[in-house]
């Protein structure tokens, strides 16, 4: 054969070739991908180096892809799976999504000296950031966020701005929903004493009066006034208080005088329930607590359908006059460990889509994300229906109060004294000298560790 015969051939045997790839190609797109399928926009072709910034993309190209995703919250499996995981399995059916539950055996030290996988680590606003540091954990997911193009301008504000704080300009972690506090009502107990409901808008010197009013014992029945949630009355504060003030490492207990009217407040709820800690879960039981305030995924975590309730706004401070309490998020951090961070990310990036943002808001889990259609659908799915879920989500929520790694401590020491003020045992002045010391003592042997 002729040199340009041979030359002809070759290059017809080429084309076919490349013909028979594109085929190919058109036939099998689903193929050999490592992202889920299904999302609102279709995953990219397997083996991207770079993933996609479109929602369901496929990641890197390193074989099966496990997700362990662990939490110090306690939460059930079962739990996890009706809030987050089914939904991420869902989205990504090639990628294996697993959560481990903490416990005994378990704890966030167990596993990380075993050795053991973990991904993503998440809990509460003023838990996860702190664990992560504790245990070198943390990973600055600027770079991805940049990468696969999320506007964290379309996410609640407080709530992106205590992350980037509580990480030193960069971002230890992402929320992905959203608590918050309100005030509860047991309707028939004010219908039986012929008291008219609390309502949206009122300050805590009205609801404290109103609680007063529902104080009695009939038939030896005992009726208390208001429960509370000390601990997130302390934490979700709407005038922003913190515990610790994080440029001195000082307790801000007698400094900030904002703490007078704070305490003021917690010590009046604790006298209409006799100088006891009753909060929602006895206002739920017990059914003779008229009012209890407490987060506002309440009636998620506890059975209330054989309460006759609803809920009002949180009530206001006069020193802060119209300003909502902090948002309480839940933040989901991908950790330094992680194999499978771009993976990772794209699992935390489809949940902030619209579709799933709207999915959590219509379960009356409050969104992140800030969108108008997102929070009107909220509740609308609940079986709870007929409620003043607007409560909840219409208002703007006051900024998030600086976090420091003491304050999951910090927490039972601000909130020790107060039965001792409420029964007259200790007045308020001595109480914070005995926080201010406790906290001294908890802050200087935390820095020796």
């Amino acid at each position: 054969m002729s040199e340009r015969n041979r030359w002809k051939a070759g290059t017809a045997k080429k084309c076919m070739a490349l013909v028979m790839c594109g085929l190919l190609s058109l036939m099998l797109p689903a193929c050999g991908g490592t992202g889920g399928g299904g999302g609102d926009s279709p995953g990219n072709a397997a083996g991207s180096q770079a993933g996609s910034a479109a929602e369901g993309g496929g990641g890197t190209s390193k074989g099966p892809v496990k997700l362990v995703f662990y939490s110090t919250a306690g939460w059930t499996r079962e739990a996890f799976d009706e809030r987050f995981g089914d939904a991420m399995r869902k989205q990504f059916p090639n990628y294996t999504i697993e959560y481990i539950q903490s416990g005994q055996g378990a704890t966030l030290a167990d596993l990380v000296a075993a050795g053991q996988q973990i991904d993503v680590f998440w809990q509460a606003v003023d838990v996860t950031i702190q664990q992560m540091q504790e245990y070198k954990l943390e990973y600055d997911m600027s770079g991805l966020i940049q990468k696969h193009g999320l506007d964290l301008s379309a996410l609640e504000p407080s709530s992106v701005d205590a992350v980037r704080a509580m990480s030193g300009g960069k971002m230890y972690a992402l929320p992905l929903v959203i608590n918050t506090s309100v005030l509860y009502y047991n309707k028939d107990l004010f219908d039986k004493f012929g008291v008219a409901y609390p309502k949206d808008g009122m300050t805590w010197d009205h609801v404290i009066e109103l609680a007063k009013r529902m104080v009695r014992t009939e038939g030896g029945q005992p009726y208390y006034g208001l429960g509370t949630s000390i601990t997130h009355n302390f934490s979700l504060n709407p005038q922003s208080v913190p515990y610790v003030d994080r440029k001195t490492e000082r307790a801000t207990i007698t400094t900030d005088p904002r703490w007078k009217s704070i305490f003021e407040v917690i010590v009046e709820a604790y006298k209409t329930t006799g100088g006891g800690s009753m909060g929602p879960p006895q206002f739920v039981q017990n059914k003779n607590i008229a009012m209890t305030e407490g987060l506002a995924n309440l009636f998620l975590n506890l059975d209330m359908t054989t309460l006759n309730w609803d809920l009002v706004t949180y009530p206001t401070y006069k020193e802060a006059p119209g300003k909502a309490p902090q948002p309480y998020p839940t933040l989901f951090g991908i950790t330094a460990t992680s194999k499978f961070k771009d993976e990772a990310f794209q699992v935390l990036r489809h949940m902030l889509t619209e579709r799933e943002q709207l999915s959590l808001s219509e379960r009356a889990i409050i969104p992140v994300l800030k969108k108008d259609n997102v929070l009107q659908a909220f509740g609308t799915k609940s079986k709870y229906q007929g409620k003043n879920f607007k409560a909840i989500v219409g208002r703007t929520f006051s900024p998030i109060a600086e976090k420091t790694k003491y304050d999951s401590k910090a927490q039972p020491i601000y909130n020790k004294y107060v039965p001792n003020v409420a029964k007259g045992e200790l007045d308020l002045n001595s109480a914070f000298r005995k926080i201010d010391e406790d906290m001294t003592k908890m802050i200087a042997e935390e820095k020796t560790k």
